[in-house]
């Protein structure tokens, strides 16, 4: 067999079961057909193959990420303006702010680019009430008397002006409670307690601001989405668990692979219940589809659910609740698992935690699955040890966050948390069986953290963004870490046997490195860049051209 590519002369780690390190490695169209030595894979050169000499650079599997938000991300780095403020010492493509002045100019700068009624979406990732960076109701009105203006601080929480809040309905007395949850279900709108007007705030309301419908040009989307695509290529990230937002997503990604413009291969995750939901549980049943259904390059991936929300009420103070009544949730779960659909379940709380476990372990009294792989997404703090222990005798996986649940809210964690209390626990999973996949949960509000090495170093480093010590016990070694994002997402994603290490047989998905992370300081990781992307045999992308 002749091949269509050949790598030599580097230090390839395999990610394999015996954890090999080789020089060489051959493949044939998109998959891998040798691995070895030099003066074995040679054999594999013709006329017409590529060959590319590593210069002893390191390669390893290509990264997946099994919980992002490519299209939101695209929307608030591409198409919103701008108010990032970097958490750490830079954001790698994106400026930023770092206080409500600057956040205030970029909005009034864009009052000076707009027409009168047009809105103004910000983006930004800082506290609402804390820090005193966050602007009022009332500045935005002074500054922006004549757009509606709306600036996000997360998928969750955001902060309206009131020509925004009066277009969309929210006022002193209204919607009523019961009018909200029929369109976003468990959304909160934060009013003042002394005269009951709306404050600007509001948690889980982004499908009250804009339902079921984009405010974006379909083009519009399709470059950003393609743009951050790239983006995320350059990072080494050659999969991903799209978690859709938007009604033209899913579209979108088919059209990318049809013209052969898409430059990573991403699992479809639409969600059925809470945010932003683009299908209703039932209509996917019906449709037959079951998760894995697809190609290598698109496919079905699982429902996702909300069970919990999370924000800031009007003191500022962080809050998480049930946005569904455990019947409803057990319901969905089980009709899920009846289909072969895998859910995936966004309970950040330990109710929300304890809400998600019950509902799966009630689908599979109905309907026993032996390896459903059902996940709750953003297990991170309120480590308990009994809830490990339902999760394993049910095989779920839990999906820690690590940048976002480390480096962002690590800090306020450490002012709150009881003595003993642990927060992403990784090595206490890792050495009790589970296989917690890497993912970053980016959607533009923190754009580093699309660059997997942040949430490398937060697992090795176990450090907030402040620099603090977070359950330094906990942390793992760079191995380990790495495993998270090849070997551990592969396994997440039902796709062990084609991806996540470096073997025949497999698809030739991997990273070219600038230097070897596991010869350099722990804080270094999150400095380590690509050379090279290849995904099925061709580069997506290559820093020297």
């Amino acid at each position: 067999m002749q091949a269509d590519l050949v790598l030599l002369n580097g230090k390839i780690v395999t990610m394999d079961a015996t954890g090999s390190t080789v020089q060489a490695l051959a493949a044939s169209g998109d998959r891998i057909v040798a691995v070895g030595h030099d003066s074995d894979v040679k054999q594999f050169i013709n006329n017409d193959c590529q060959v590319i000499d590593l210069k002893g650079n390191l390669v390893l599997p290509g990264f997946i990420d099994t919980h992002v938000h490519i299209d939101c991300a695209a929307v608030n780095t591409k198409l919103a303006t701008s108010c990032h403020i970097p958490p750490v010492e830079y954001v790698e493509v994106h400026g930023g702010n770092d206080s409500k002045d600057a956040i205030l100019n970029f909005v009034h700068q864009a009052t000076l680019e707009q027409d009168a009624g047009e809105w103004i979406i910000g983006q930004g990732r800082f506290s609402l009430e804390s820090e005193g960076n966050s602007p009022s109701r009332a500045e935005l009105d002074a500054i922006a008397p004549d757009h509606p203006v709306m600036i996000r601080y997360s998928a969750h929480s955001q902060l309206l002006n009131s020509k925004a809040l009066g277009l969309v309905g929210i006022t002193r007395d209204a919607p009523t409670q019961e009018e909200l949850d029929k369109v976003a279900p468990g959304a909160k709108i934060r009013r003042d307690p002394a005269t009951g007007e709306p404050t600007g705030v509001v948690n889980e309301c982004i499908d009250w601001v804009f339902p079921r419908s984009c405010p974006w040009e379909y083009e519009d989307m399709r470059r950003a989405i393609r743009q951050t695509c790239e983006e995320a290529s350059r990072f080494g990230v050659t999969g991903i668990h799209e978690f859709v937002s938007w009604p033209d997503t899913t579209r979108i990604y088919q059209e990318l692979y049809r013209t052969g413009e898409l430059p990573l291969r991403v699992q479809l995750c639409p969600c059925v219940w809470g945010m932003m939901h683009t299908v209703e549980m039932q209509s996917l049943i019906n449709l037959g589809i079951q998760t894995g259904f697809g190609d290598d390059w698109v496919k079905f991936g699982s429902a996702k659910i909300f069970v919990d929300g999370e924000g800031r009420d009007e003191n500022g103070v962080e809050q998480e609740w049930p946005r569904i009544e455990q019947e409803r949730l057990n319901s969905l779960v089980a009709a899920a698992n009846r289909a072969g659909i895998r859910v995936m379940m966004h309970a950040t709380s330990r109710e929300g935690q304890e809400m998600a476990i019950a509902a799966i372990e009630s689908a599979l009294e109905d309907c026993p699955r032996n390896d459903h792989r059902h996940r709750i997404e953003h297990f991170a703090g309120d480590y308990w040890p009994e809830g490990l222990e339902r999760l394993k005798r049910s095989g779920i996986i839990p999906v820690p966050t690590p940048y976002s649940s480390l480096g962002w809210y690590g800090d306020p964690w450490l002012e709150t948390a009881e003595p003993g209390e642990k927060v992403v626990p990784y090595r206490s999973l890792v050495d009790g069986g589970f296989m917690p996949p890497g993912n970053s949960d980016c959607m533009g509000t923190e754009p580093e953290a699309l660059n997997p090495w942040w949430s490398i170093w937060c697992v090795v480093a176990r450090k907030t963004r402040k620099g603090r010590s977070i359950c330094p016990e906990e942390g793992l070694d760079v191995m380990d870490a790495i495993r998270l994002y090849t070997q551990f997402s592969a396994h997440a994603g039902f796709e062990e046997h084609s991806k996540g290490s470096l073997e025949r047989g497999k698809l030739a998905d991997l990273v070219d490195l600038d230097r070897d992370p596991f010869e350099i300081p722990v804080d270094a990781l999150k400095d380590v860049r690509v050379d090279m992307t290849i995904v099925g045999g061709r580069t997506v992308h290559d820093a020297s051209a």
